[in-house]
């Protein structure tokens, strides 16, 4: 069977646009589009062709996936958009409800109880769920129970860069809101290995969780990079030589996909992983389990003084990454569910 004619509807120039909508869309030769605003007035923000540039041109397709929309104008677009035959499945890779209540989310206050209400509304009534995780489909069953799992794929092309050897240590971290339960914890652990070890360095991409050393450390040891556009990510990371994916116990990282050890793998960059969360990650091969901030010291430590260390885990990742993840593999999820939502549809 043919891949139906597929359109991915992403959340504007974001992220999530990139990794769950133009990726995934890109690898099966589906289209793709980033919108901004509310049916009717969309604004066509980024996309791969000319093909979709009005609120119109999706009525051309046997299956169109909307990223995280909501409220009444998307639900209407969703039922016309049914009525003509076209099968709408909903896209979503975080839990709504648990942003609210993470302490130090930025954006806790934008979803309010009103966003998810309005957000479930129009997962409600799509022809199903497409989530990047198994604990977001369980959580969603209760919505539409027409619920599907697609991992998380990277185009391994833009991680395919030098990192030349060099005499300092760099344990990083990357990554946006809401990450501040995880990192702050994991922060003594960092600052020891800092004390114990003079040619450390701490750096961060994004949230500057590197500036809460910076007083002891000084800038060159504490290195905090701004949030900048999605496609500087892959370069800014090449300067770690370890990286971080700490968790908090709560439903909001218990419902994250495995995209930081993804893309550190990519690197061949060893990383230290909460075990709840990475779960794929084999414990001493493809990675280091550190359930505790004591358990992080410990193994940064190991890494930061081991360049054979660093080396042999982050090669064994990438393989790891390099066969079972990369996007040309992932997509064939996104395929499977695709073709069962155009089957249904035929069958109902």
């Amino acid at each position: 069977m043919s891949l139906p004619r597929t359109l991915f509807v992403g959340i504007g120039a974001s992220g999530p646009a990139w990794y769950r909508a133009a990726l995934p869309a890109a690898a099966l030769g589906a289209d793709w589009v980033g919108v901004r605003g509310t049916p009717p007035e969309l604004r066509f923000v980024t996309g791969d062709n000319g093909r979709v540039r009005a609120l119109e041109d999706l009525f051309g397709y046997d299956v169109v996936v909307v990223q995280q929309v909501r409220g009444r104008a998307w639900v209407a677009l969703i039922r016309d958009l049914q009525a003509r035959g076209t099968r709408v499945l909903y896209e979503i890779d975080d839990l709504l409800d648990a942003v609210r209540k993470t302490a130090g989310h930025e954006h806790a206050k934008a979803f309010d109880r009103q966003w998810v209400v309005a957000s479930e509304m129009a997962m409600r009534v799509c022809d199903g769920v497409i989530c990047s995780t198994e604990f977001l489909a369980r959580r969603y069953a209760s919505v539409n129970p027409d619920v599907h799992v697609c991992r998380n794929g990277l185009d391994l092309r833009r991680y395919a860069l030098t990192r030349l050897p060099r005499g300092t240590v760099t344990i990083g971290w990357a990554g946006g809101a809401g990450h501040e339960a995880a990192m702050k914890p994991w922060l003594p652990a960092v600052r020891e290995v800092l004390r114990t070890l003079p040619h450390a360095r701490f750096m961060t991409v994004g949230a500057p969780y590197a500036e809460l050393l910076e007083a002891e450390f000084g800038p060159e040891r504490a290195i905090a990079l701004p949030f900048g556009q999605i496609e500087t990510y892959p370069a800014a990371m090449s300067n770690f030589d370890v990286a971080l994916a700490p968790a908090a116990p709560t439903s909001f990282f218990r419902a994250k996909s495995d995209l930081r050890w993804l893309e550190a793998s990519a690197l061949g960059i060893p990383v230290v992983a909460d075990p709840g969360v990475y779960p794929d990650v084999e414990h001493g091969v493809t990675g280091l389990h550190a359930a505790t901030p004591a358990e992080a010291a410990e193994h940064l430590l190991a890494l930061a003084r081991s360049r054979e260390l660093r080396e042999t885990i982050g090669a064994a990742a990438r393989d790891v990454v390099s066969r079972t993840r990369r996007i040309e593999v992932a997509a064939e999820q996104w395929r499977t569910v695709l073709e069962t939502a155009v089957a249904a549809g035929v069958a109902a």
